[in-house]
């Protein structure tokens, strides 16, 4: 864990907290009526973005922009806001520096899909030394009490896996740069959830405490011959994916 920013000790242990369920109720149209746009990551995706390097409806880091920035004052886009009120003043009222801040849409999959598709996003580029580190946060919006979000410390080793269930309502922050992380959403609808790129902070901390987090928690059951044949399909693919491209791209963090 890079040492030259403010990181929140809560983290220290697993690279995640779990919070406590969000319970206001929230009109579905609030994710279901904003403009999407065609962005892939860790599988079938789109994203709607609420707040963007710059106010646009687009998806791609800071980084990328002139100016280029770091992944925090993110610009809200009204268009956007005015649709989702309850939404933007969720992650408004945490009172912590946010940077993009959008819904993704992900359609069913596997976990070999989940695995395969593991990955480290891309938080920190350019954010200046002795600022707050750059987390992300999952709010689920839908019910999807059979999805699992899968945390590894180790890419390669099963061992080190967490799986957090997804009930409409869970509030997952993740050190996403150290924690190899996808979903494996089993359904037949997509799934929705509020990710949002927080820095660390006194407001992000106290906001976190006042949510109860469990730095522990115990995974979501699964089968273990499934496990193993996921795991040998998910290797063997990513395997392939390296040999095609003549080197691993999960060494190069996603733009996600």
């Amino acid at each position: 864990m890079a040492r030259d920013h403010l990181h929140l000790p809560i983290l220290e242990e697993t690279g995640y907290v779990v919070l406590d369920s969000y319970q206001q109720s929230i009109d579905p149209a609030e994710w279901r009526d904003l403009a999407y746009v065609d962005w892939k990551s860790s599988g079938d995706t789109r994203f709607a973005p609420l707040a963007s390097a710059y106010g646009e409806i687009e998806c791609n880091g800071f980084w990328h922009f002139d100016p280029p920035k770091a992944d925090k004052d993110g610009v809200w886009i009204e268009s956007q806001t005015s649709v989702a009120p309850t939404l933007t003043a969720r992650v408004q009222g945490i009172g912590a520096d946010v940077g993009r801040c959008r819904i993704i849409e992900l359609q069913p999959n596997t976990y070999a899909d989940a695995l395969y598709n593991s990955h480290l996003d891309d938080n920190n580029r350019l954010n200046p030394e002795g600022e707050g580190w750059v987390l992300r946060l999952f709010m689920q919006l839908t019910h999807n009490p059979d999805s699992v979000m899968v945390l590894r410390e180790d890419i390669d080793d099963p061992s080190t896996e967490t799986r957090i269930s997804l009930p409409a309502g869970a509030q997952l922050l993740v050190d996403s740069e150290r924690m190899w992380h996808s979903v494996w959403h089993q359904g037949d609808q997509p799934r929705h959830c509020l990710i949002t790129s927080v820095e660390s902070g006194p407001e992000l901390e106290k906001w976190v405490f006042e949510h109860n987090p469990a730095q522990l928690v115990e995974s979501a059951p699964l089968d273990q011959g499934h496990a193993y044949r996921s795991e040998v399909e998910a290797q063997e693919r990513r395997a392939a994916r390296t040999a095609f491209y003549g080197y691993d791209p999960t060494t190069v963090m996603s733009e996600a």
